[in-house]
Parts: C-alpha cells; structure tokens; sequence
C-alpha cells in the first residue's frame, strides 16, 4: 500500500535553495499583494490588527499542531507541498513568520511605512531571490548575490516611488530621496546575515531601517 504522505514529501525535498522555486515566489508575491491591498483600501489599523490576530493566529495554531499531528502534517504538505521548503517539513512554515511581521509592522510602524515594508518582501525579495539563483556570480552576504541586490534595488526603487505619488502624502521634491532610501533599506534587510526566517526579519528590518532614515531626513 503506497504510503500517502511519500509523493508529497518528495515534491517538498526537490525544493532545494539552489532552485529559483518560481511557485513559491508568486505565492508570497500574491500574499504580499493582497496584505498591501487590505491594508491600503480596506482596513485601518485596529481592523487589521483584529484580522491578523483571528485568522493569523489561528493559521500560526494549525501550522503548530501539524507539527505533532502526522495526518493534519499529510494534509498540509497535499495542498501546499509545492511551495514549502524541506526544512519546513519539521518546522513551522514561512507563512507563520510573514504573519508574524505583519503583525509587529501593524503594532508599531505608520501606515506608509507599513504599506512600503509589505513592497518589499512581496517584491523586492522574490525578485532578489530569482535574480540571485539564475544570475548571480558575485557573492555578497553568504549565498546573496550582486545581482539579486541590484534587481531588488530596482524594483523596490520603482515601487516606492508608485506607492509614494498614487498612495501616500509625500511631497514631490522628496519623492527621488524617498525612492533612493527606501530600496537601501530594502536591500539592506534582505541582505542582513540572520538566522531568522527573512518573511519576518525582512518587513521589520525595512520598517525599521526607514523609520530611522526618515527621523533623520523628515521624508514623509
């Protein structure tokens, strides 16, 4: 009798760092677009916060539990095996750290903080991590490469300065300074050497990075 958790387990192992992993990339792209989305158009702050600590939570308590439970553990891996990593097979998921740093981005950040640091990890790090696995020759940080950096540099450059004019209330002789400062901090956070999942460290690092610049520039 063939055991019903193998398949996906194998499809898990393929998914090794080395692979571009394409399909987990536009899942965490999509996840960040709809977080922006919500935060941007729909929800206020306390609105959020609920929503995060609801759903969030109860998802963060499902990816606890499968962890001891080998059935709810067969299940998981049926319906999202093909964008985990092998290593989250014995742990809990990207996803409970993304929702962990959006919670702590809603908890202490301003909102056009918010909305550029949820940018960045919904574009600026699947681009950097694509663009790093294809094309990277020039290590900077452990496996991050130059041109990773460089590809999330561009894109969070251009998507700073989108949200900035369509978004938020950022005067126009500051919008360049802003777009130039906020992919720093981008590519700074996605480069920082922590042994923390970077869906968590990513965001936070990001906010706090641009909190700090723009206390020193007055950006906003």
């Amino acid at each position: 009798m063939r055991d019903p958790i193998a398949v996906p387990i194998r499809l898990v192992l393929r998914q090794d760092r080395s692979l571009p992993h394409f399909q987990r990339k536009l899942y965490h792209f999509l996840m960040g677009a709809v977080c922006f989305c919500l935060y941007a158009f729909v929800l206020d702050r306390t609105q959020a916060l609920w929503v995060l600590a609801i759903l969030g939570g109860g998802f963060v308590a499902l990816d606890l539990l499968r962890l001891g439970s080998p059935a709810m553990n067969a299940l998981t891996l049926r319906f999202f095996g093909r964008i985990m990593r092998r290593e989250e097979l014995r742990s809990v998921t990207g996803n409970s750290f993304y929702i962990f740093g959006m919670m702590v981005l809603v908890l202490f950040f301003p909102r056009p903080i918010v909305l550029l640091s949820i940018a960045f990890l919904a574009a600026g790090d699947p681009v950097a991590a694509v663009v790093g696995t294809l094309y990277g020759k020039h290590k900077l940080v452990g496996k991050k490469s130059l041109e990773g950096a460089l590809a999330n540099f561009m894109v969070s450059w251009l998507a700073v300065y989108f949200i900035s004019v369509f978004l938020l209330d950022v005067p126009v002789d500051h919008l360049i300074a802003l777009s130039w400062v906020g992919a720093l901090c981008s590519v700074a956070a996605e480069l920082l050497p922590l042994p923390i999942d970077d869906n968590f460290t990513i965001p936070v690092f990001s906010a706090c990075f641009l909190s700090l610049a723009n206390s020193v520039l007055h950006l906003f």
